[in-house]
């Protein structure tokens, strides 16, 4: 070790040493850059980033140990073989390439060290080729030892150089392997050199210290030069990927048609915007913006209007943002803006700001272009203690607002928001109800009043939700309709009163309930022959019934649909007659074979004289026409007295039953008397001793609550 310590300080030219030594660690630096880039490609890519890190590395290590060769002071003439030199310049580059090739191939396990170690031996074989070219004019004689250890250590450090570079556990181990790198040139070259002995035959005073250093900075210039050209490659490389990662940037999370942030920077900003508020004891403002009539734009004026609206409605929005607020458009017409308030800031401005950018018109295609929209607000931490709630409350808030037609912009209401959070739970768990199997039929008889018998009864759909138990009719119908269960459930109703109906030991009819939705399957009366085939009931004891508003929703649809199910033979029913504008008008357009009276005139019958006036001349009204009146919700004597009194023959309410299941349905047909005079009365009072089932007048349902 002293005397390899002795060779470079007292055998070597201080200032040729150092300049050796920069463009080593250059060379170094230059080399790993490249050969990381190797790494990050593949195929012809991978190859020609080999070929750089070749040339680099090869012509760092041959510039290293020639500047440093020209370094080594002898007293005897120096002469260089040009083709040994030269030959050494083209192993060194071969010999890295090859080497580093071989550390990312992935042949086998211990390929980055094999690797390594192939650049080892290149950088001993360049070494003693160089050094073969070495003519001294005197006699040269080798320490085996320093050799051997010489290209023992040029090989360790090889493979330690490669071995951190692609097994690195710590973040400094990048700079392990070019320091490696750098040690396993230095200790080969001054080793070998300390190896080497001199002795001149005849001594030259006078050295041509000039030639000698124009050699080695003509050497040390075209190395640069080369090491340069991978620098300049590896800088460019750098920047072009620094381009590309920062285009793959925006395209990840702005929106290319508004320039605004899209639904993944949204979520980033929004739960940043929330830490910060923590960090900061202050408040964040979350906005959710829905346009109403942005459709109507793409329909009557085409996709490309549609763009060109939101895209100078995204700019308009992006030139009135404020320092701490960020828009975002989330979705095909919908946006989020947040804003961040600390402990002075007055939302006001802020929302009022809001309003004239999304509300007012925006010029476009070269026309003027309004688009209202629904803005629903929630603030944190007050409307929400995580990001999910907090958007969840403005979503909500802004589901109001966009049934408001007066408040287009909404706060989140805790009372207002429960209500409809439990709406959309409902409406979630609609999906698949009927395989869970969680309906069920309940029937309410209908009466004849001259026999006193059951002439027919209604089925009416019951939910049993499983955490929310007992769901309203009012509650889940209107629902089912919105998101299009009414299909699958109305055909489960359908099929579950028919072969309720076929088992009963009366041939008494059965009433199913038709929403608008399915009033408008084209194939409904299709379904219905199907159903009445699969379940073997007649026809004639299947009833229809339809609101005067189902089937003026498709007026044309309606009656062609309700044609053909008649067609079937069975019976159509207009349902709630009196509760809509146009009564009379319904009765005119189609040929019911059953009227329903809507129990809001029965109700009021022992109070209102209007309400017994117009009960008397739909009574009137149905005989004139030949189609029987059906009395909904009657529930006290005085209202059937009335009734019978003006000829109504069908009534149907608590006063004989509530909804019961199928099976108790059963048991209140076997305990109806037959028909004979006075029958009426003693229905009624079969049924009052206890004759219906146990636990029929305690159920949870509302009067006059209907079904599917």
């Amino acid at each position: 070790m002293l005397d390899v310590i002795a060779c470079i300080a007292i055998d070597h030219n201080p200032v040729l040493v150092v300049l050796a030594a920069a463009i080593c660690v250059l060379g170094a630096w230059i080399s790993f850059r490249l050969f990381q880039r190797a790494r990050d490609t593949r195929g012809a890519t991978r190859a020609g980033w080999l070929f750089l890190n070749g040339m680099a590395a090869g012509s760092s290590v041959w510039c290293t140990h020639f500047v440093a060769m020209l370094a080594y002071r002898t007293q005897a003439e120096v002469y260089f073989d040009p083709t040994l030199t030269i030959l050494s310049l083209f192993l060194a580059i071969a010999g890295t390439t090859a080497g580093f090739g071989l550390a990312i191939s992935g042949w086998f396990r211990l390929a980055p060290e094999a690797g390594g170690a192939a650049i080892g031996l290149a950088i001993a074989g360049m070494h003693y080729l160089g050094m073969a070219g070495y003519h001294v004019d005197g006699l040269i004689s080798w320490n085996q030892n320093f050799v051997v250890a010489s290209v023992i250590g040029s090989v360790l450090f090889g493979m330690l150089a490669i071995n951190r570079s692609m097994r690195p556990v710590t973040v400094w181990c990048r700079y392990a392997a070019k320091t490696a790198f750098v040690i396993g040139i230095v200790v080969l070259h001054f080793t070998g050199m300390a190896a080497l002995d001199v002795t001149p035959l005849r001594p030259v005073l006078t050295p041509a210290t000039d030639q000698l250093w124009a050699l080695a900075l003509s050497v040390a210039g075209v190395g640069t030069m080369v090491i340069g050209m991978g620098v300049v490659t590896a800088l460019i490389d750098h920047r072009t990927r620094a381009l590309a990662d920062a285009d793959l940037l925006r395209i990840a999370e702005y929106d290319p048609l508004t320039d605004l942030g899209n639904r993944s920077l949204f979520n980033r900003e929004l739960e940043d915007g929330c830490i910060w508020a923590d960090a900061n004891d202050a408040r964040l403002c979350l906005v959710l913006v829905d346009l109403d009539d942005f459709q109507a734009i793409n329909d009557l004026r085409g996709h490309t209007a549609g763009d060109a609206f939101l895209q100078a409605l995204g700019a308009r929005v992006l030139k009135g943002l404020e320092p701490g607020e960020a828009a975002m458009r989330t979705g095909g017409d919908e946006f989020a803006l947040i804003k961040r308030l600390d402990g002075n800031t007055d939302l006001q401005p802020f929302l009022d700001r809001l309003d004239g950018l999304f509300r007012s018109p925006v010029r476009a295609s070269g026309t003027v272009l309004s688009c209202s929209a629904g803005i629903g607000v929630a603030l944190y931490p007050e409307h929400g203690l995580s990001v999910s709630d907090l958007l969840a409350n403005a979503g909500m808030a802004l589901a109001r607002a966009k049934l408001d037609t007066l408040e287009r912009t909404q706060f989140c209401d805790s009372i207002m928001d429960q209500a409809e959070r439990r709406r959309r739970e409902l409406s979630l768990s609609l999906r698949g109800a009927v395989e869970r199997n969680e309906f069920t039929l309940f029937f309410q008889p209908q009466m004849d009043l001259e026999t006193g018998v059951f002439s027919g009864a209604e089925a009416l759909l019951r939910w049993i939700h499983p955490q929310h138990g007992a769901v309203s009719p009012a509650v889940f119908i209107p629902i089912a309709e919105e998101n299009g269960q009414i299909i699958p459930i109305g055909d489960w109703v359908l099929q579950q009163a028919c072969r309720q109906a076929a088992s009963w030991s009366q041939p008494i009819k059965v009433a199913v309930n038709i929403s608008a939705v399915q009033l408008r399957q084209r194939n409904l009366a299709e379904r219905i022959a199907d159903i009445l085939k699969e379940t073997g009931l007649d026809p004639a004891r299947l009833e229809v019934e339809v609101t005067e508003s189902s089937f003026m929703a498709d007026l044309d649809l309606s009656l062609a649909v309700l044609r053909r199910i008649q067609g079937l033979g069975v019976s159509i029913a207009l349902d709630d007659f009196g509760a809509g504008y146009s009564a009379l008008a319904s009765l005119r357009v189609y040929p019911f074979d059953r009227i329903k009276l809507d129990r809001g005139f029965t109700s009021d019958l022992a109070t209102s004289e209007e309400a017994r006036a117009i009960v008397h001349s739909v009574l009137m009204l149905g005989q004139s026409l030949g189609t029987p009146v059906l009395a909904e919700g009657v529930e006290t004597d005085e209202q059937l007295v009335f009734l019978q009194a003006a000829g109504c023959r069908t009534i149907q309410g608590f006063l004989f039953s509530r909804p019961v299941p199928a099976g108790d349905l059963l048991k209140l047909m076997l305990a109806a008397p037959a028909p004979a005079a006075g029958a009426l009365e003693q229905t009624r009072q079969a049924l009052l001793a206890g004759a219906a089932p146990s636990g029929v007048q305690t159920l949870p349902l509302a009067a006059g609550a209907t079904g599917g």
